[in-house]
Order: C-alpha cells, then sequence, then structure tokens
C-alpha cells in the first residue's frame, strides 16, 4: 500500500488531462472561436520497446474579450473505460508579444471526471489546475513553453510522502499550415516532481521522475 495513492495519480490524472498539447496560447478575439483535435501520451517501456500511448481529445476556444479566452475540452478516450472526462477554465492574457517579450497566459481550470459504471460508490472527481504558457514568434509560427500545475486531493492516511502538488513543464513550436489551420507539436515531462519508483505503469522518465510525454495537435480558426 506504500505510496499507493502516488501511484494512483500518476496513472490516472496524466491519463484523463495531461494527454493534450496545449493549444490556449493566445487570445483568439472577442467573440471568435478556435476548435482543436489532440492526440498523444506518455511514453511507456512494453514489449521490449517505448511506445507512446494513445489518448484523444477534442476542444474549443472562445473569445470572451480580446485578453481572454474560454477553454474545454472533451477526453474522449476515457469514454472507452466508461468515465467521461471534461476540463474547462479560463485564459487571461496580461502581456502580448513583442520582441523578446513573450504572450504571457494564466489559465486557472478545473478537470471533472464522472464514472458511468452503474456499480460505483464514488462517481465524480474535481482536479483544480493552472497553466502559465509564454508563445514568441518564430520563424513563420511561434515557440511556446509552459507549466501544468495540479492539486491532488489526496489523503495523507494512504501516504505521509505524496506530493501536494505535481508539476508537469511543456514546450513545443505552432506551425501555420494554412490562413486557417495550426500544427501544434508538443513534448511534456509530466510529474516533473515525483520519483518515477513510486509508479506502477513503467514511463519513460527524465533522471529518475516523471514521464516524458509527446503530443500533437490540429487547430482551426473559424
Amino acid at each position: 500500500m506504500k505510496r499507493l495513492i502516488v501511484a494512483s495519480l500518476l496513472i490516472t490524472i496524466p491519463l484523463f488531462f495531461y494527454c493534450a498539447a496545449y493549444t490556449s496560447l493566445q487570445p483568439v478575439g472577442k467573440d471568435r472561436i478556435t476548435g482543436n483535435f489532440s492526440i498523444g501520451g506518455p511514453i511507456i517501456s512494453a514489449f521490449g520497446t517505448r511506445i507512446p500511448v494513445p489518448y484523444g481529445t477534442a476542444g474549443l476556444n472562445y473569445g470572451l474579450s480580446d485578453q481572454t479566452n474560454l477553454n474545454s475540452n472533451l477526453h474522449m478516450l476515457s469514454l472507452a473505460y466508461q468515465v467521461a472526462g471534461l476540463d474547462v477554465g479560463v485564459t487571461w492574457f496580461p502581456v502580448q508579444n513583442e520582441g523578446w517579450i513573450p504572450t504571457i497566459g494564466l489559465a486557472p481550470r478545473c478537470l471533472m471526471l464522472m464514472s458511468l459504471k452503474s456499480d460505483v460508490t464514488s462517481r465524480f472527481r474535481a482536479y483544480p489546475l493552472v497553466t502559465t504558457s509564454a508563445l514568441w514568434k518564430k520563424g513563420n509560427g511561434h515557440i511556446y513553453t509552459g507549466l501544468d500545475i495540479i492539486i491532488p486531493f489526496s489523503e495523507a492516511d494512504y501516504d505521509d510522502e505524496a506530493v501536494s502538488i505535481i508539476f508537469s513543464p511543456f514546450a513545443g513550436y505552432r506551425l501555420p499550415l494554412s490562413d486557417r489551420l495550426n500544427l501544434l507539436t508538443e513534448i511534456k515531462w509530466m510529474g516533473a516532481n515525483v520519483e518515477s519508483d513510486q509508479l506502477a505503469v513503467e514511463y519513460v522518465p527524465v533522471n529518475g521522475y516523471g514521464a516524458v510525454t509527446t503530443l500533437f495537435s490540429i487547430e482551426r480558426r473559424f
């Protein structure tokens, strides 16, 4: 039972949330909408090789104002396990890219999971998190970096050593494919402050911590 809560969190939470390229990188404009589809996942060691776990999400960004986006993402693979997953949030952009000054985004969000099974005693879970991002113009596209900070609701009775906050830094490049279409490629270090030997699944870690994740997203402006 030692470290059981950490193993559970690092398997479940990344599966249902982290595995989506981050797309709310700059304001979409008041009353404008962008849609996105993301696929990717943590790299695991299995069958004598290393393979990414496929995971798909579909989302929307809506411009509440010229400085604020409303975000939502539906987690599709979780439905195969009879779990509905949805995250919603708001991104505020206090600074816009000018030269070396990046577009800065601050996004409080909430991940909500609901079991669709009939024989469960606990049906609903909610996880608060905050995402920060910075985006710069580079060539025809944009480079970006950021950090996911998630606060799991864990009980100390399960593990006195369980982390109270999980950090997941990421970086990527957004390439325009047309006037309305972008391709995002991203790499993320999930659970960068969690020792990999606490995990039940053999992820590919960085220096013994977390899990390396590769992500791709198609984004379309409407």
